[in-house]
């Protein structure tokens, strides 16, 4: 009877740890690939931005008109050195650029950073460029090349530059690999996780975790058999994004892999799954010890089980579900346990945190693009477009406001000559003196609207009281205070301002537009060149001193 009793006991328990060992597995295995996938995601975040503001500054370069003059040929030798110096100085400026080149449709090289560098050779070229197979911007597999007796590795970046839809050439930019170490350094890997960033011939561009780099695959070729024909399964173009689970040797691992926009890359995230399942079968194996002693402890000790195990997976698995339908990684898994479930639940959250604040990150930086986006390339006051519009929206608060402003249309003298004496680069330096001496004496908001031409909004009611004081001491220091960069050689920059005072309160200057203050303020500049240069006239709309 007792062995009838025995059997009762034991049979119902394993079909029970059978069925529970299988729960927890599944469980177990959705956590970790969910947990994989928002790992991969925020990395593939950070790289897509990477990538967009590689294409960005690609796509800005090439807009330049000077850029755009060279693949024309319309450029002379020394506009092309100037042209050569300006690609250098953003290498320079830029940590993980190596070299930038600009190429006609030709594939003929016209400007460079660096034109000794081996990662452009003519048949590279070509082949390169063919393989953006239509897109307008691409990034490559890695290229190893010999530069300086060393085996050098890195990837191109290459945009195409248009105008008016015709395709004039190419940009293309180097780009080291450290770059993807580094992301891999900032990744939170999950519990002993493996990070592959693969190229499309599967050669590695990063491996390993935050803090042991690899060259090499962690198995041996004949250990990766079961992964490598799974891997040459997928249709990547089909399934972008997924898993697979595989072995090697008595081991169980799960990958997940995802694809890398603009490039025919791969991140893959790999874990043994066989050192969270033992853990979970040994507690399993204790409990069946237990039941044996006692059938009131089996009905008890199964419910605690439940409870303990199922319910909180449950919990990691629907947590994890709610932030991936809503975005939201400012949600938390609940818990104060401190078992395996207890550090799962506990990495999960600290890398939640981590994406949560990566994209605090990539919110700030698209933040700092739209105000890089807002201003002139050259001397960091608005463009034109973006000075245009914030004049419309000046003039319709002070309208609101029955308040007064004043509009400046500042031109630089005799700039052409200028140029043609000190050469384009001193052009530059007295361009970026001009537009950091209107921001500082004006106080007000400066734009360039031109080549030597700028517009400045005084709003203040102090600078307008002093308008006449504040515009002959721009002038004075316009003459005086230009030194060459590098010597301390005093240049003379002479400027002729034309400026517009309007006053909106009562009726006064009912409908006057953005367009009509600029041209009363450019009426009034040719004035002042008209006179002599070097000066400034003053104009009231409709009258100032009624």
């Amino acid at each position: 009877m007792y062995r009838l009793i025995i059997v009762m006991i034991v049979v119902p328990f394993l079909m029970f740890s059978l069925l529970l060992t299988f729960t927890y597995n599944t469980k177990l295995e959705n956590a970790v690939q969910e947990s994989l996938e928002a790992v991969a995601n925020s990395q593939l975040a950070e790289m897509g931005d990477f990538c967009g503001q590689q294409r960005n500054n690609l796509n800005i370069l090439g807009s330049m008109d000077v850029s755009q003059a060279a693949l024309r040929g319309e450029l002379d030798q020394d506009t092309l050195q100037y042209l050569d110096n300006i690609l250098y100085s953003r290498v320079q400026a830029t940590q993980y650029l190596k070299s930038i080149v600009l190429v006609d449709t030709n594939h003929h090289m016209i400007a460079s950073s660096d034109e000794n560098s081996a990662a452009y050779a003519d048949p590279e070229l070509d082949a390169l460029i063919e393989r953006m197979k239509g897109n307008s911007f691409y990034i490559t597999n890695t290229l190893s090349y010999q530069q300086n007796g060393q085996k050098v590795h890195s990837v191109i970046a290459i945009a195409e530059i248009r105008d008016h839809g015709k395709v004039l050439g190419h940009a293309l930019s180097e780009i080291n690999l450290d770059f993807y170490d580094n992301i891999r350094k900032r990744a939170k890997l999950w519990n002993e996780s493996t990070f592959y960033l693969l190229d499309g011939n599967q050669n590695i561009i990063s491996a390993g975790t935050q803090e042991d780099k690899r060259e090499t695959f962690v198995t041996t070729d004949a250990e990766r058999k079961d992964y490598q024909e799974k891997y040459n399964a997928i249709d990547f173009a089909a399934h972008p994004q997924g898993s697979f689970t595989y072995r090697v040797g008595r081991n169980s691992y799960i990958t997940y892999y995802s694809n890398v926009e603009y490039t025919d890359w791969h991140v893959l995230l790999s874990v043994n799954m066989d050192r969270f399942l033992s853990r979970g079968q040994i507690s399993l194996l204790l409990l069946g010890f237990l039941v044996l002693l006692c059938t009131i402890l089996t009905v008890l000790l199964g419910r605690f089980v439940s409870r303990r195990i199922v319910q909180p997976i449950h919990h990691i698995s629907d947590t994890l579900n709610e932030i991936k339908q809503n975005q939201d990684y400012s949600l938390r898994i609940g818990t104060v346990r401190k078992d395996e479930l207890g550090t799962l639940a506990e990495e999960i959250n600290g890398l939640l945190s981590f994406i949560e604040t990566e994209n605090e990150y990539k919110t700030k930086r698209e933040r700092l693009l739209q105000e890089m986006a807002q201003k002139d390339a050259l001397t960091q006051v608005y463009n034109a477009e973006n000075i245009r519009r914030y004049l419309s929206e000046a003039i319709a608060r002070h309208q609101l406001d029955g308040t007064p402003m004043a509009v400046l249309f500042v031109d630089v003298d005799n700039f052409k000559a200028f140029n043609t004496d000190y050469g384009h680069s001193v052009g530059d330096q007295a361009l970026l003196f001009i537009a950091s001496l209107l921001v500082r004496e004006t106080g007000g908001i400066v734009g360039r609207v031109g080549g030597d031409e700028f517009l400045a909004i005084i709003e203040e009611q102090e600078r307008l009281t002093a308008l006449e004081s504040c515009l002959s001491w721009v002038n004075d220091s316009a003459h005086s205070r230009f030194v060459l960069r590098g010597s301390r050689e005093s240049l003379l920059v002479a400027c002729s301002i034309g400026a517009v005072v309007v006053d909106f309160e009562g009726d006064h200057a009912v409908g006057v537009t953005a367009e009509q203050l600029m041209g009363i303020a450019d009426e009034a500049m040719y004035e002042a060149k008209n006179n002599g240069k070097g000066g400034y006239v003053i104009r009231y709309c409709p009258s100032y001193n009624e």
